[in-house]
């Protein structure tokens, strides 16, 4: 790989611009394959957690923008974020704790200061290239001589840390040889708690309570979710872009035996109404095409494929919560919009206090129904966890996340990844 200064990458097929935006943290732009641009902004917009607790009136949620998803962070440390060997993009803090350790622990905010004068560089993003030791990327063995071939696995990963308080994002972009893109964020760091009478020294615990999991003593991690939400701004041989959907359905009609069948759909209109929820019971992918661009192999419109991978949760709470106004992105994994300059990410900085009237909202970017055929369209994609706490997350947890992938989807003629040198089994 090839670092050229300002954030700007290269690698094999693959060029893009890579930053640390103080606000929402890692994100990635005019990202190109084979010379084609395919994406236009992919980026964190914000990560969100909701906590229960023993009474409605004393749930808690976190909008870590509002915290900033960068300016809490410190410097990546070689050989635990990254390899050694990666290449580090430098950034500033421009946050800083003055007070004593004895102070900060007793109120935390009293220490922290914030001085853009002050602005101190600080490695926030490393770029490395897997080592090719996670499997394949293709392989078969032919069954007459029983002989493998293959490609092993590498990706350029970028890479970014946001520490928020207690919790540590880890957010990576992976960028495939076949031209594929893959999305994760890895929670880890350590939870809430909570205590219940009688406090008392660690010991063996009553029966935990239904808002968390007692772990010694009065002291309980609370039941909470992580809710991690991207930009994803896709420029599929321009911005005349459409959104379908297939779902693998079953056929019972003109057979005793049903049968399975694949079915396309046009998202022609916004849609508030439908949330697009990923579901092992109704199978299928969703694809940003144009139209105008066909495959010159099948004919097919040429795309790329939104992919939820893990099965990662959306929001239970219901629709007139607080939590989930102000979190609207999270009742669906995937929302489709027309880019608007006046629509800039899934939530606001303020949001985080105004919850029931948040000043950004992805319900509120699909109210007018807009039409979203040949338009430049931004799917926002959401990525959750709920978090059922144990006595293994004290006193840090065992890292944990959610991904998503890009995939191309009729986008080349044939596996781009063919044309790569192969191991052959002698």
């Amino acid at each position: 790989w090839q670092v050229l200064g300002r954030g700007a990458i290269r690698w094999g097929e693959w060029e893009l611009l890579a930053t640390v935006r103080p606000g929402s943290g890692l994100s990635v732009h005019d990202v190109r394959w084979r010379g084609e641009r395919i994406v236009y902004e992919m980026g964190m917009a914000d990560a969100h957690a909701y906590y229960a607790a023993p009474v409605a009136e004393k749930q808690f949620h976190y909008s870590d923008k509002a915290y900033s998803l960068a300016l809490l962070s410190g410097t990546l440390v070689l050989g635990l974020d990254c390899p050694h060997g990666s290449s580090l993009l430098e950034g500033a803090l421009w946050t800083d704790v003055e007070r004593s350790e004895s102070d900060f622990a007793h109120n935390p905010m009293i220490g922290l200061f914030i001085d853009a004068g002050n602005a101190k560089p600080a490695a926030l993003a490393c770029v490395f290239e897997s080592d090719g030791l996670e499997g394949s990327l293709w392989r078969h063995t032919q069954l007459l001589n029983r002989r493998a071939t293959g490609r092993p696995l590498r990706q350029l990963v970028v890479r970014a840390v946001s520490t928020v308080g207690n919790y540590d994002y880890i957010a990576d972009l992976r960028f495939g040889e076949d031209g594929s893109i893959f999305a994760s964020n890895d929670f880890a760091g350590y939870p809430e708690t909570d205590h219940v009478a009688p406090f008392g020294d660690p010991g063996a615990p009553a029966a935990s309570p239904d808002w968390g999991t007692a772990v010694r003593g009065s002291l309980v991690p609370n039941l909470h979710s992580h809710f991690a939400v991207w930009k994803v701004d896709l420029d599929i041989a321009g911005q005349r872009n459409e959104f379908r959907s297939i779902k693998a359905v079953v056929d019972g009609s003109g057979s005793s035996y049903a049968k399975k069948a694949q079915v396309e759909t046009r998202m022609d209109r916004e849609d508030p109404d439908h949330p697009l929820v990923a579901s092992a019971t109704s199978p299928g992918l969703w694809r940003v095409v144009n139209p105008d661009s066909k495959n010159p192999v099948n004919g097919a419109p040429r795309g790329y494929a939104v992919v939820i991978q893990s099965a990662p949760a959306v929001q239970t709470l219901p629709d007139n919560h607080p939590f989930t106004i102000t979190g609207s992105f999270a009742k669906r994994h995937v929302a489709v919009a027309r880019r608007k300059e006046e629509e800039p990410s899934a939530t606001h900085v303020l949001d985080h206090y105004p919850v029931t009237d948040p000043l950004l909202s992805v319900d509120k970017f699909l109210e007018d129904r807009e039409d979203l055929v040949g338009q430049d369209l931004v799917c926002w994609v959401s990525v959750g966890r709920e978090h059922v706490t144990r006595a293994e997350d004290i006193p840090l947890v065992t890292n944990f996340g959610v991904r998503f992938a890009l995939h191309p989807w009729n986008y080349n003629e044939e596996n781009p990844a063919m044309t790569m040198p192969m191991i052959r089994q002698p």
